[in-house]
């Protein structure tokens, strides 16, 4: 069990339950409404990164991989495995992943995956990193991505340091899809 206790849902605002109902039946979002005020706006922040952002699903789930590997964080990965093969990701990118190795990528997602991989470990990246980056990606891709990385980035703090458990089961399947990929929070 996690360190502190999903919320009670009797105790949740009509917002938050909304929100939740919207979301797969997992255990970080039981663990995030506890954030009873928050919970909602930053659902829906987080879900604007995968319904309306112009950084590609394939993309922004390479980023999420990245960063759980990174952030050592074993519940952000199982969450993101299943949806990562949603987004055309292969078996074989996925295990590239798990051992930090871009260089299996092409040279455009390898540059993106630096930037995200600076910008996880050193916050700023070099003006060649950035460059390289942006011959791959347009500037609201760049801006995207950094969003993603200090989202999940964040997430993973929350997960690994209130050691919230795996779910039996990842949510993937309770996503909604459109012609882009799957979508968060419909």
């Amino acid at each position: 069990m996690a360190r502190i206790p999903f919320a009670d849902r009797s105790g949740l605002s009509p917002q938050t339950l909304k929100t939740l109902e919207a979301l797969p039946d997992i255990g970080i979002f039981r663990l995030l409404s506890q954030a009873d005020g928050s919970f909602a706006p930053f659902a829906a922040f987080t879900a604007s990164l995968w319904n309306d952002a112009e950084l590609s699903p394939r993309r922004r789930e390479l980023v999420i991989l990245l960063v759980a590997r990174l952030a050592g964080c074993e519940y952000e990965w199982f969450q993101h495995e299943p949806v990562a093969r949603m987004c055309d990701i292969t078996d074989g990118e996925i295990a590239a992943l798990r051992e930090l190795d871009l260089a299996t990528f092409g040279d455009e997602e390898r540059a993106m995956l630096e930037l995200a991989r600076t910008t996880f470990d050193r916050g700023r990246p070099s003006d060649a990193e950035l460059a390289a980056a942006r011959q791959a990606l347009s500037d609201r891709e760049v801006i995207e991505l950094q969003l993603v990385v200090a989202v999940y980035a964040g997430l993973a703090a929350i997960m690994n340091g209130l050691d919230l458990e795996l779910d039996e089961r990842s949510g993937a399947e309770q996503l909604g899809h459109d012609e882009r990929g799957p979508r968060l929070g419909d």
